[in-house]
Order: structure tokens, then sequence, then C-alpha cells
């Protein structure tokens, strides 16, 4: 050890380690919009990744914009009900599927983004008669150095970004979780266009406090700006592939994440223990709506399965 002084106190130094003769592998990436690159090295130090990331004006304009297209009209009839269903289903937890039904929702992830769901092509099959839709969750990459986040989050449609530069790790994690998830229920098997977000809070804690460690690793940040910047990339990137996006959340959730971001989309009102017309009525939409969209499905408190009702 050796010994640096900085502003008359004594700071010990390691001595400059011996050089690595072992180069890593190199492995040449190239960025697409749909997946971007990969992190200049891996953390194990084995592999050295050249990204090369797309030109922001290759984005299409949802993702500059931030305006989704979308279909007016829900794709339930009103009153439709049925079921959404995910890993709690695979028959490793749970073997028996719930009855066909007019609404069936199926997950993409296995609780977490760049994930794949274990059963989801036996998901995907259940309920032939139902008109289905997907969906994805969502999370915060800021502060976290796994590989996944190394990867999906600091390479991307919005470049190269630096360590502290949220904005731009936010973007690429949001689009390159929803272009991820497609591509996974795409070769699943799956023919709707229709993906809900899925944007709450799994525990009282998942959201970090104000202050120094608002940036830290956490399922979302105490920055609603950032938050909102994944959402938006999200709906972008689905927009990109003509897909439908909506938002599963519920208001204060919605206002704790993103600060009641306006995006205008079909809604699914998580887990309520009402008659879904309470819900679907625009007379109550100053209580429950969100996000600037009209509900589409409210969710039920669940039984054996969760519950859902059409608006």
């Amino acid at each position: 050890m050796s010994a640096l002084l900085v502003a008359g106190s004594t700071l010990a130094v390691a001595a400059p380690a011996q050089a690595d003769t072992t180069r890593p592998e190199v492995i040449h990436t190239v960025a697409s919009d749909a997946i971007g690159g990969l992190p200049i090295k891996s953390l194990d130090g084995t592999k050295e990744y050249i990204p090369q990331a797309p030109a922001r004006s290759s984005l299409p304009n949802a993702a500059r914009t931030g305006t989704p297209a979308h279909r007016a009209e829900n794709i339930w009839p009103t009153g439709a009900t049925g079921y959404d269903i995910s890993w709690p289903q695979c028959p490793a937890h749970n073997p028996v599927l719930p009855p066909d039904s007019d609404v069936a929702v199926v997950g993409v992830n296995d609780g977490t983004p760049f994930t794949a769901l274990p059963c989801i092509e036996q998901q995907l099959a259940w309920s032939p008669n139902g008109v289905h839709a997907q969906y994805m969750i969502l999370d915060s990459p800021i502060g976290s150095t796994t590989d996944t986040a190394l990867q999906y989050a600091y390479h991307g449609p919005a470049g190269n970004c630096a360590s502290d530069n949220y904005y731009c790790q936010a973007f690429n994690w949001g689009w390159n979780a929803a272009n991820y998830s497609i591509q996974i229920a795409t070769a699943a098997g799956a023919t709707s266009n229709s993906y809900w977000l899925d944007v709450e809070l799994p525990t009282a804690t998942s959201i970090n406090q104000p202050g120094p460690d608002c940036y830290a690793a956490n399922f979302w940040t105490c920055d609603p700006k950032v938050n909102s910047t994944i959402v938006t990339a999200a709906i972008a990137a689905l927009t990109a592939q003509h897909k439908q996006a909506g938002v599963y959340s519920t208001q204060l959730q919605w206002g704790k994440i993103t600060n009641g971001f306006k995006v205008g989309l079909p809604i699914w009102i998580a887990g309520w223990s009402h008659p879904g017309a309470t819900y679907c009525d625009p007379a109550n939409a100053s209580s429950y709506w969100f996000g600037g969209g009209k509900p589409w499905l409210v969710q039920g408190l669940p039984t054996d399965y969760d519950p859902d009702t059409a608006c």
C-alpha cells in the first residue's frame, strides 16, 4: 500500500496490480432498433463487446415525440369476463388453468423484465375461444450493475449511456424491454397485438425516497420523469411494431411512479373489490382512472385466479 495526501488527509492507495495477460474474448455487436447493444465488458472481464448504437434519427416518430397511436375501441365487449394468468399458474405452482373465458390475458415475463414465462406456450394456448392479450412487466434499471442492466439500459436506440445519464438508460430500458417481450411472445405463438404494461409497486418500499438514494437500485426511482421515460419508451417500441399498448396500474401507484403522467392509453385497473361497473363509470373517473386513459378492464380481487371484467 502507498499513501496519497488529499486536502490535508492521508488516503491509502493500493499499489498497481500486475497486468492481466488474459485477453478478453472480443464480440462485435450491432445494435438495432429492436434490441440494443451489449455491455462494453462482461462483469467477469472475460468478454469485451464493441456495440454500435443506431442514430436517434432512425427512431420512429412515436419514440421521438412520446405520442403513441392506439385504437379507441375496447377489444372486449362491455361486461365480458375472464382471467389473467402468469407464473403462479405454471404447472410448478398450479397445474390447473382457469376455464375458457371471453377475456384471456397472459403474462410474458417470469416476474421481471428480460425474462420469459416458463410455461408461456401452454398459457397462450389456454382459452381458445377468448379474446387474448399479453402483459409485460416494467421496472427501473437505474443504479443496477447487473449484466442485464448493463446490456439493455446502457445500450440501445438512445445511444451508449454514461453511468449518470438516467434518461438515456431509462429510454433504452423501456424500449428494449418491450421489444424483448414481443419477441418472446411471438416466438411462443402469440397472435394478439394487444400488450399491457404492468406499472405497479410490488411492495411499499418499491420506490426510492427523495434524497441521495433516489437513483440507487430499486424497483422504481423517486424521479417520476425518469420513470415516465421508461414507460414512454416501452409505448413507443410497441407502437413502432404496430402493437396496441395499454397500462395496468392503479391511480395511486401510477401517481407515485409517474406523478400522473398522461399517456392517453387504455387502462386496466388493478385489484379492486367493488363491482367492475363502479370503476368503468365515467362519473367515478376522478377517483379511479389514471394516465389520461379510459378503462378497458377491471381486475377483481383474486380467488383461485385473478378475475377481470371489461368496461
